[in-house]
């Protein structure tokens, strides 16, 4: 999904703590999404799911409106909230919200519960998972809707390395075709695994995006160089 964000300002209380002039997101990609505590980059993610409504700005999906393509974006969000229930209720209740039948669902199932084993904890009470138990219940709810923009905001910040890079591969195929995907991250690391392009920001502003290699690189903002110590 083509994403156009143009003129974007989000007011809190007379604050901008969100001001975007343009940015574009394309077909097929993985989007890295960096930048300091309080820089805006969970508020520019909401807001292009639908979760926040800007102050002022536009927000366009393959030259649509939200109303057209909201069910084709989900989004993880950091707190990871889960529905009273089991795993498996949580897993695919946006399945069921969506009206999908049996059959997709237990298709779908059968190819998404096998990233991380969790066969054992369907049935568990989603309360009682760990915090990367409810990561994984949360990334694959998100994952199985196979939506065309999919945005996580730190989905692997509570797992362990061997299910974060399982994780990272299954984000990596979410984007074959012309499935877009955002990854809200702090570890510089797995951006440059699994990203195509970085977006920096700072105080609520992009301050550089661009191909991973060039911005890992040759950074041109001194911000951004500080924080890779180049």
């Amino acid at each position: 999904m083509k994403v156009f964000v143009h003129k974007a300002v989000k007011k809190y209380n007379n604050n901008i703590v969100l001001s975007i002039d343009n940015l574009n997101l394309e077909d097929g990609k993985i989007y890295a999404v960096i930048g300091l505590n309080g820089s805006g980059k969970t508020t520019l993610m909401e807001s292009i799911a639908g979760l926040k409504d800007l102050s002022s700005g536009i927000i366009k999906y393959n030259n649509l409106n939200l109303e057209n393509v909201k069910n084709d974006i989900s989004i993880m969000l950091q707190s990871n909230y889960l529905f009273n229930g089991s795993v498996l209720s949580n897993i695919i209740c946006g399945l069921k919200f969506r009206k999908y039948k049996e059959a997709e669902i237990k298709k779908r199932l059968a190819k998404y519960l096998s990233i991380f084993n969790i066969q054992e904890l369907l049935n568990k009470d989603s309360k009682k998972l760990s915090g990367g138990e409810q990561e994984k219940v949360c990334l694959l709810r998100s994952a199985i809707l196979e939506t065309n923009l999919t945005i996580f905001d730190e989905p692997t910040s509570s797992m362990d390395i061997e299910s974060t890079l399982k994780a990272e591969e299954l984000i990596k195929n979410m984007a074959d075709g012309h499935r877009t995907v955002v990854v809200i991250t702090h570890d510089i690391y797995q951006a440059k695994r699994i990203a195509d392009e970085v977006i920096f920001m700072d105080s609520g502003k992009v301050i550089e995006i661009g191909k991973k290699e060039d911005i890992f690189n040759n950074p041109k903002h001194n911000l951004i160089k500080a924080i890779l110590n180049i």
